[in-house]
């Protein structure tokens, strides 16, 4: 346990309604007391017209309060809790990459953040010629997976790698990119839909979020996707017991958010890590399935997903009624008998619509894209 190290997301805009400043001092001052497991914690750049991150935009906050609070963060942190801190640049929203690497070296650099996230190879090489002893790490929103990806992000100095979120649910790449000698960071436990075709098209979703503009119709919100039970559990997370499976191929693990503050999901993984208590997983879920998990379901208890389930949905195609396979229905039924929240809505919802007929509507997937 010594050697775990996890990365998480602190974004000084949108930590809270009110009081950010005091937030944020809060949240680093609960997290010392886990300091020896984390590794960094990174954050996004304040001005997104620079570079933007993928998250949504505090539209609240004038652009000189959201660098005020971004400065004061890290003023801060290294006045007091001295953790390392490690900037976001996953997306240009133009094409003059020196606007970029100047703020960088003027507004960061100087303050001491000396470890960046970098999607763009070009953005990757230009920050290295300028700042050879800056630590670049790559982005998950690059979509590499693969060894030779990753070499590709190696040979232009990425030190630490971010594969695909959709690799969490491909061990042998996972373990071979290990073999390979490719350092990485994995995000373990967020619920993104595993090869979503929102994420796969030309942007990706989170080019409109870091736009900061809508997209309603993303596809793991509508209601057939995110109430099938075979969407949400092919999607792209592990239990902690699956994950110890895992950890011997992820140099650092990136936590979600999650709901609560900052310090829960951290102090929940360590206890679950340390001493295989269980837990509610969807405290740890904070994507597309995020409030029709939190409103519809509640509960979802660890301890229902086993090794033979991760075995079984990992190489499922989703071909349930060619193979009469019921395994997924039975698994949320036993959702459905625990979660007290859940048997109350289920019933109301049979009165439309049975569990039974729950189906994929194979017009929304295909063999490039879900399966």
């Amino acid at each position: 346990m010594n050697n775990l190290k996890t990365t998480i997301g602190f974004s000084p805009q949108n930590i809270s309604p009110t009081n950010q400043t005091e937030a944020i001092r809060n949240n680093l001052s609960e997290l010392s007391g886990f300091k020896q497991y984390v590794y960094d914690l990174h954050f996004p750049h304040y001005n997104p017209q620079i570079c933007a991150s993928g998250r949504p935009v505090n539209s609240n906050l004038s652009l000189n309060e959201a660098r005020s609070l971004t400065m004061e963060m890290i003023s801060w942190n290294r006045k007091n809790t001295g953790f390392k801190l490690t900037l976001l640049l996953n997306y240009l929203l133009h094409d003059n990459y020196q606007v970029v690497v100047d703020n960088v070296a003027g507004e960061f650099y100087t303050r001491g953040i000396k470890s960046v996230v970098v999607a763009d190879l070009e953005l990757i090489k230009r920050l290295k010629d300028r700042l050879p002893d800056l630590e670049i790490q790559g982005s998950c929103l690059s979509h590499r997976m693969t060894e030779e990806q990753l070499e590709e992000e190696r040979k232009e100095g990425v030190t630490l790698h971010n594969p695909s979120v959709n690799i969490i649910r491909n061990p042998e790449q996972l373990a071979s990119n290990s073999r390979a000698g490719y350092a990485q960071k994995v995000i373990a436990f967020e619920g993104c839909l595993n090869k979503c075709p929102d994420e796969n098209s030309r942007y990706g979703h989170r080019w409109y979020l870091a736009r900061s503009l809508t997209q309603d119709s993303s596809f793991c919100t509508r209601t057939r996707i995110a109430s099938d039970p075979r969407y949400f559990f092919k999607a792209n997370w592990v239990t902690v017991h699956r994950f110890k499976k895992l950890n011997p191929y992820i140099d650092v693990v990136k936590l979600p958010r999650c709901r609560n503050s900052i310090s829960f999901a951290l102090k929940s993984f360590i206890d679950a890590f340390q001493n295989n208590t269980p837990y509610n997983v969807v405290d740890f879920i904070g994507a597309g399935y995020q409030m029709y998990l939190a409103r519809d379901i509640g509960r979802i208890p660890s301890h229902l997903f086993d090794d033979v389930f991760f075995d079984t949905v990992q190489g499922c195609k989703m071909d349930c009624q060619e193979r009469k396979c019921t395994f997924c229905f039975e698994k949320m039924q036993q959702i459905i008998n625990i979660s007290y929240k859940q048997k109350r809505l289920a019933g109301r919802a049979r009165q439309q619509r049975p569990l039974r007929t729950w189906h994929v509507d194979k017009a929304l997937r295909s063999d490039k894209t879900i399966l």
